[in-house]
């Protein structure tokens, strides 16, 4: 399946309370300013917005939020799914399939590496695998993960 994201994306941070817990209600702020300033596309859950931090009911609570706030405005919505637990990373993604979101990214593991490009297609296949319906995107960041793999090849074979 081929889709560009197209428009301004922004990567979003996560509200959080002053006692560390998430500050769902911030959401609506975040959203606003996003729309105002003319930005197409949120990108949710990503390293700006903390996901190593938080849990999967976290993060399946973020996104849930995020789908309520955007409803029927222009604001579309891709959700990070990555995990370092793979079964994590596809409950991630058959929520955001549920949630209609736009497409779903996700980092690579980060603890048990893939070795090649072949592990690392099958890794996502797995991953998007969860959300047949939505685009999936590599969140390609080595100097986070580790995986310095040459992207060509992963193209070459994923494609």
């Amino acid at each position: 399946m081929t889709h560009l994201l197209n428009g301004l994306v922004a990567a979003t941070h996560t509200p959080f309370k002053k006692d560390g817990s998430l500050n769902l209600d911030g959401i609506e702020k975040i959203a606003a300013h996003l729309s105002s300033n003319k930005v197409d596309i949120a990108f949710i859950g990503g390293s700006t917005g903390e996901s190593h931090s938080l849990n999967v009911e976290e993060r399946m609570s973020l996104a849930k939020r995020w789908f309520e706030v955007v409803k029927g405005t222009k604001l579309n919505v891709v959700v990070h799914v990555g995990s370092n637990c793979l079964e994590d990373a596809r409950t991630l993604a058959k929520q955001a399939q549920e949630l209609k979101a736009l497409a779903i990214s996700a980092l690579t593991p980060s603890y048990f590496k893939p070795k090649n490009v072949e592990a690392l297609v099958e890794c996502c296949s797995f991953i998007a695998s969860a959300a047949p319906s939505l685009p999936f995107y590599y969140y390609d960041i080595p100097t986070m993960t580790g995986v310095n793999l040459f992207m060509p090849d992963f193209l070459d074979l994923a494609g």
